[in-house]
């Protein structure tokens, strides 16, 4: 159903870039040569005007599932209040430019901590309609997701890294594009010009996806993709950090995983694991089908054109089984070599990465994810203890399923007038690139890219037994905890390391899968 025509025409480019670049501000002209003043705002600080309650009610109805029933209650604001301060989201959830393409919510799915310590994944799909059985069949495949990412061990151990975030959107059409050449466009046209009921070829999706690759694999418009991803930031600050995505398609077939988004089409088979190990750890293909040579040279993880120098050489050193080195990769005949037979980056019907894909997912997730969630105090300031006190210096690290990551203390004496905390820690601040035009600046996994030379030495000190685990209650996360005031009174540097102690990484070479925080503590003598 489409809106009144006179809500559907295409705004002005000016108007349009006006509106979705201004936030949740209105859009008012000049009143004469003097500026609009601002509109008033409520408690919390935002924009309101005469449509905010209508606007609340309409969302609400979003909220609740009721799509049909929200895009109409959207629509009728902005019959009533063309001015409206909310006529940004407004357009961004109910259709706009002429189409009915619209964010209708977004869920969480999978959620194990604050975004900024998570991997941040959001899956949306395409072809879906406002009609309830649409939408309910979105859902479903939201679902279908997670199941199969958890299907590979590595995503399965490592799952409470993650946030997994469901962005609904509304399509007009159901269809993707197909793959046509201009001729056959023409002809469809001409044949059109005879025909009563016209033949579609180019339908309107939220994510415009398209048939594209020598199979016809499905491929989402990528600049879409990351336009609905920072529209839904409005709803969950945080689900856009990491630019990571998974859109699949209704009727798309096969897929295209790269940069950050691993296009698909029925999520519920190895395909997704497939598309998003070269979407989020840059793994290449370990098929076969091209019988010319590469052109260029090439060099992954898990494939490399020069036989005598392999990236998974650790692998062949130690002997680890299933892994050798097979001409036939990167989706080459000859000239490309691959670690394995059997991979999810080879055979679609393989749900598991070989062990040399598995390490390097291991790898990009802890270029994303530090082994220390938290700890307590901050290590930033010099600790004053009383000796006998119960002050704790606290680790929590992070929690992988089926084995714990291995935390150890060290403990220097320090002079007292050496220089304070401001150099303690291990490892840097996390980069913060803006790597998407218009986008918001997102994390995309830059802990390799931190000088992490210190670790390359044990830290300072002797190892000391003061450290241990905590008692924690079932449910709750593992904690290691170190008595400070049962130290004798002097000064020190206190070191906590954690490491994952994963048989699945052979080699570590930033050491990604270790972390170090230090703290300055001076221990004064009871009295």
């Amino acid at each position: 159903m489409l809106a009144p025509m006179a809500l559907r025409r295409p705004l002005p480019l000016l108007v349009l870039a006006t509106l979705l670049s201004a936030g949740t501000s209105a859009v008012h002209g000049p009143a004469g040569a003097q500026e609009a003043p601002p509109p008033p705002v409520d408690a919390a600080g935002k924009p309101t005007d005469a449509s905010t309650p209508a606007y609340l009610e309409a969302l609400d109805l979003q909220r609740r599932g009721r799509y049909q029933a929200a895009q109409k209650a959207f629509w009728k604001i902005l019959e009533e209040h063309p001015q409206s301060v909310h006529l940004r989201e407004i357009w961004l959830r109910s259709g706009w430019d002429d189409t009915e393409n619209h964010l209708a919510g977004v869920e969480v799915l999978h959620e194990s901590g604050p975004a900024a310590r998570r991997i941040d994944v959001s899956v949306m799909g395409d072809g879906f309609t406002v009609a309830a059985k649409d939408q309910r069949l979105e859902r479903d495949w939201a679902e279908l997701c997670l199941e199969v990412l958890w299907s590979e061990a590595s995503f399965d151990v490592y799952r409470d890294y993650f946030n997994v975030y469901f962005v609904r959107l509304v399509s007009e059409d159901k269809k993707i594009n197909p793959q046509l050449t201009d001729a056959q466009k023409a002809r469809i046209e001409e044949k059109n010009k005879r025909r009563a009921k016209k033949r579609k070829y180019d339908y309107e999706t939220a994510l415009d996806c398209k048939e594209a690759g020598p199979q016809g694999q499905v491929m989402a418009d990528r600049d879409k993709v990351f336009h609905w991803l920072g529209a839904a930031a409005m709803d969950v600050p945080g689900c856009a950090d990491d630019g990571l995505v998974i859109a699949f398609a209704r009727f798309g077939k096969l897929g295209i995983g790269g940069g950050g988004v691993a296009n698909v089409g029925r999520p519920d088979k190895s395909i997704t694991v497939h598309e998003f190990g070269h979407a989020f750890a840059g793994l290449l293909d370990e098929y076969a089908v091209n019988p010319n040579p590469p052109m260029w040279a090439v060099r992954a993880a898990n494939a490399t054109s020069d036989p005598e120098d392999v990236p998974w050489q650790h692998f062949l050193d130690a002997k680890v089984k299933g892994v050798e080195v097979i001409e036939g990769g990167a989706t080459f005949v000859k000239g490309v070599w691959r670690p394995a037979r059997t991979c999810a980056m080879n055979a679609a019907g393989a749900t598991g990465y070989c062990p040399v894909c598995r390490e390097a997912n291991v790898l990009a997730i802890y270029r994303y994810v530090s082994p220390i969630d938290t700890v307590s105090p901050p290590p930033e300031t010099e600790l004053r203890v009383t000796q006998g006190d119960d002050t704790l210096l606290v680790v929590t690290p992070m929690q992988p399923r089926g084995h714990e990551i291995a935390v150890t203390w060290t403990v220097e004496p320090v002079a007292a007038d050496a220089p304070g905390p401001a150099a303690a820690g291990g490892g840097g601040e996390t980069l913060d690139l803006p790597w998407m035009r218009g986008g918001p600046r997102w994390n995309r996994g830059d802990r390799h890219r931190e000088d992490r030379s210190a670790l390359d030495e044990p830290p300072a000190g002797a190892p000391s037994d003061l450290g241990g685990r905590a008692r924690t209650k079932r449910g709750e996360p593992v904690r290691h905890e170190l008595a400070a005031g049962r130290l004798p009174p002097g000064r020190y540097t206190v070191t906590a390391t954690a490491k994952d102690p994963t048989e699945w990484v052979l080699r570590d070479p930033n050491h990604l899968l270790e972390e170090r925080r230090t703290w300055w503590v001076t221990v004064l003598p009871a009295e």
